[in-house]
């Protein structure tokens, strides 16, 4: 049990960044968004990591889980300006429960504009491994998704791990996959860092 444990872990963690040669380059990806149809999964932003989560019984406890450090609350600030300055449309913002994902949602996007989904929540802190498959079920069900209007976005903001078993992408604190939905299997378009907002 350990040993697959770890294997898995090992696994994760040299998977390949999606950012490769079939990737759109950031310029690109940002004038992909601008005409909508896709599924923009965020990572929070940077928290700090003096912390960690300590009593997920209530997830309202927020001073009991890892949070967002300055940087992360600078970054959710320049990502959910830089979407409204590029006009990249929107359609729904779900967000996971953790508070450092409701941080992120609520500073880039304002108070009450987003939906907080059980279905996104970590996987990692969940022992159940038939909880742990629904989360990345859902997650890539999600990913497959077209938003009901084509021409706005679904923004996701989640969790590493879930992207990792969902869809075998992995991205920073603060970085966001871009998804073209649809298919079977979810189709990434490429990575941007909160830094290509500006």
């Amino acid at each position: 049990m350990v040993r697959s444990a770890l294997w898995l872990l090992l696994i994760l963690l040299f998977l390949p960044s999606a950012a490769s040669a079939d990737t759109l380059e950031p310029d690109a990806l940002i004038e992909r968004m601008q005409a909508g149809g896709l599924v923009i999964y965020w990572r929070h932003a940077a928290t700090d990591h003096s912390r960690r989560d300590r009593d997920l019984t209530d997830m309202s406890r927020c001073e009991m889980q890892r949070n967002l450090d300055d940087l992360g609350r600078e970054q959710a600030r320049r990502v959910g300006e830089g979407l409204e300055r590029h006009a990249i449309p929107v359609e729904r913002i779900l967000s996971s429960p953790f508070c450092r994902n409701i941080d992120t949602a609520r500073i880039a996007f304002g108070e009450d504009s987003f939906e907080i989904r059980d279905d996104l929540f970590n996987v990692p802190p969940v022992r159940d491994r038939q909880r742990q498959q629904a989360l990345v079920s859902a997650l890539q069900d999600y990913l497959v998704t077209p938003p009901k209007d084509a021409q706005k976005n679904v923004v996701i903001v989640g969790h590493n791990i879930n992207l990792q078993r969902a869809a075998r992408v992995r991205i920073d604190e603060g970085e966001i996959a871009v998804f073209e939905p649809g298919g079977g299997e979810p189709r990434v378009l490429g990575i941007l860092s909160p830094e290509d907002f500006d």
